[in-house]
C-alpha cells in the first residue's frame, strides 16, 4: 500500500531570480481589480481633460482671430478686424497656450493618479505586513524594490503614451474645425508625448520612494501632492523675496523642471527642456537613494 506525504516541501536555500521577482510582482500588480480600475480611470481623465483642452484652445483660437483689438501691444496691427491664424496662434503662445502639447494636457491627473498608485503599490504592503513575506521570499530585498520600480515605469510609461495618442486622434477633427492643423509632424507634438512618459514615470518612482519611506500610504501621498502641486502654487511667493536669487528658485522645482522638459525652444529668464530633465531626474535619484538605503537597513 502506498503512502502519500502531506508535508510542506522545504526551502532548499537557492537564490530567487530577478525574473521570477519581477514576474511575482508583475503578478500581484495586475491581479488587484482596485489597480485595474485606477489605471483605467488615468487613462480616461487624461483623454477627457486633453479633449476639452483641445476644444478650449480652438475656441480662444477663434475668439482671437475675431478681434484684432486682442493684439494690441503683441506686435500685432489692432486696426485689423481680423488676424490670420498665424498670428493668433502666436499671440497665444504668448499667452502660454502652446498648441503642440494638447495631447498631454491632461498630464496632471495622470500624474496625480499613478503617483498616488505607485505609492500605494509598496507601503499597503507594509500596512498589511505583507511586505514581510516579500522580504522573506526575497531576503536581499532590493531586487523586490527594483522589480516594482520596473513594473510601475513601463505600465506608466505605455499608460501615458497610449493616452496621449488616443488624445491627438480625438483632438485633430475637433481643432481641425476651427482651422488648426494638428499633427506629429508639428514641432514638439510627437516630442511632448514621448517625454510626457518619461515624466510620469519619473513620478511614479517618487511615489514608490515615498511610499517606502515613510511606509505610510496617507503620508505618502501627501508628500507627493505637495512635492508636484501645493509647492509649486506657493513657489511665486519666493520672487516677492528681495534678490535676484529667489526668482530663479521656482524653476528648480521637480514640476517646474518636469513641465519645462516636456516643452520645445529656449525661453527667455527659464532653464532649457535639458536642463529641466536633469534637474527632474535629480530629484528622482534625490528620493530614491534615501528609499533603496531605508529599505536595505530598517527593519520590515
Amino acid at each position: 500500500m502506498s503512502t502519500i506525504s502531506t508535508s510542506a516541501p522545504r526551502h532548499t536555500g537557492g537564490s530567487v531570480s530577478f525574473g521570477g521577482v519581477l514576474r511575482s510582482e508583475w503578478i500581484k500588480f495586475r491581479s488587484l481589480r482596485s489597480t485595474r480600475l485606477l489605471l483605467a480611470f488615468a487613462f480616461l481623465a487624461v483623454v477627457g481633460v486633453g479633449t476639452m483642452a483641445a476644444w478650449l484652445r480652438g475656441v480662444i483660437i477663434e475668439n482671437i482671430m475675431s478681434f484684432g483689438s486682442s493684439g494690441r501691444g503683441s506686435g500685432v496691427d489692432p486696426s485689423a478686424s481680423k488676424m490670420t491664424l498665424d498670428q493668433a496662434i502666436e499671440l497665444a503662445k504668448g499667452q502660454g497656450i502652446l498648441l503642440y502639447n494638447t495631447p498631454i494636457a491632461g498630464l496632471q491627473l495622470g500624474i496625480l493618479i499613478l503617483g498616488a498608485l505607485s505609492v500605494l503599490l509598496i507601503s499597503s504592503e507594509f500596512g498589511t505586513g505583507m511586505i514581510r513575506s516579500t522580504m522573506t521570499a526575497v531576503p536581499k530585498r532590493l531586487p523586490a524594490f527594483f522589480a516594482k520600480a520596473i513594473v510601475l515605469v513601463v505600465v506608466s510609461y505605455v499608460l501615458t503614451l497610449a493616452a496621449a495618442f488616443v488624445t491627438f486622434l480625438i483632438s485633430v477633427p475637433i481643432m481641425g474645425a476651427y482651422g488648426i492643423e494638428l499633427s506629429l509632424s508639428m514641432d514638439g507634438v510627437l516630442y511632448s508625448m514621448l517625454m510626457a512618459g518619461v515624466y510620469v514615470a519619473g513620478v511614479s518612482l517618487a511615489g514608490l520612494s515615498l511610499g517606502t519611506l515613510l511606509r505610510s500610504s496617507a503620508g505618502g501621498i501627501i508628500v507627493l501632492v505637495a512635492l508636484f502641486f501645493l509647492v509649486q502654487i506657493a513657489a511665486p511667493l519666493l520672487t516677492l523675496v528681495p534678490g535676484d536669487f529667489w526668482k530663479y528658485v521656482p524653476q528648480y522645482l521637480p514640476s517646474v523642471a518636469g513641465g519645462r522638459m516636456l516643452e520645445i525652444g529656449e525661453t527667455a529668464a527659464y532653464i532649457s527642456p535639458l536642463s529641466g530633465g536633469l534637474i527632474f531626474l535629480a530629484w528622482i535619484a534625490v528620493l530614491m537613494i534615501p528609499a533603496i538605503i531605508s529599505l536595505k537597513t530598517r527593519d520590515v
